[in-house]
């Protein structure tokens, strides 16, 4: 391990294990500017600023919320038995997550209202568009928002970005592998359950081809308001954008489905 790593793990570790110290940092930070996250990051050993490490939260947290509110819905109006079950299960992890996630940032002195102006208008379409396949009874394209295109971004993310906090925190890297377990779980589900209809016959190939292009003219959207936050994950907005399409007709072809944006 570098030298490098040793010192951001002496620093991050603690302060993610006991959220006073990373309260008192944004304490710091609001009574003086100085942003004492941002005097670290070009060291690699925090976030690129304060402000960016919560607007990288306010979006895992506004992705909670959609796929908690898509679940919950989808576990009403899904045809068959199996997946109403595993959908209410799925809401439950989803609160799981969110209440995860707002605990650490309550902890961090980091309160819902703060957070909530960080989201991106892109990325609040995920969950208005989904929501409205939901009171219409289409379960099939609300799957394919949720469990395909919200948790794969998620996936895209959490595993091709983080790589330097990863590497700078254990803490870290608990953290995101405990989220990241259920969302390829929520990922496979969607998969298997639109084979399933596929091959009943529930499945309408143009119309899910028409709204994975309004959800990917969306994702385009989401990734172009946050390039900086992308790329303080270690990611180029370019690259995201080619590999989350790849990922999503991925999951598509596993289902049958010759999709593509």
């Amino acid at each position: 391990m570098s030298l490098k790593n040793r010192l951001a793990k002496l620093i991050i570790d603690p302060a993610f294990r006991n959220p006073g110290l990373m309260q008192m940092i944004f304490e710091i930070d609001d009574a003086t500017g100085i942003d004492l996250v941002k005097t670290l990051s070009p060291f690699k050993l925090m976030p690129a600023s304060a402000e960016l490490f919560q607007r990288s939260f306010a979006h895992f947290v506004a992705g909670e919320e959609i796929s908690y509110a898509c679940a919950t819905g989808l576990a009403a109006i899904a045809p068959d038995p199996v997946s109403k079950r595993y959908l209410l299960i799925q809401a439950g992890e989803e609160m799981t997550h969110l209440n995860h996630f707002n605990t650490k940032l309550q902890q961090f002195g980091l309160g819902e209202t703060r957070i909530a102006k960080f989201v991106s208008p892109g990325f609040k379409k995920f969950g208005e568009t989904i929501q409205k396949r939901v009171e219409a009874g289409d379960y099939v394209s609300a799957m394919v928002g949720n469990n395909v295109i919200v948790e794969g971004l998620a996936i895209c993310l959490l595993e091709l970005g983080c790589r330097e906090l990863r590497d700078n925190s254990d803490e870290i890297s608990k953290f995101l592998d405990f989220v990241l377990e259920d969302e390829r779980h929520h990922v496979r589900f969607g998969e298997k359950r639109l084979k399933a209809w596929n091959a009943w016959g529930l499945v309408d190939e143009r119309q899910v081809e028409d709204f994975y292009g309004e959800m990917w003219s969306y994702v385009v959207e989401a990734i172009n308001d946050i390039p900086d936050v992308v790329e303080s994950m270690g990611l180029k907005p370019s690259a995201l954008l080619r590999d989350a399409k790849a990922y999503f007709e991925a999951r598509f072809a596993g289902a049958d489905l010759a999709i593509t944006a």
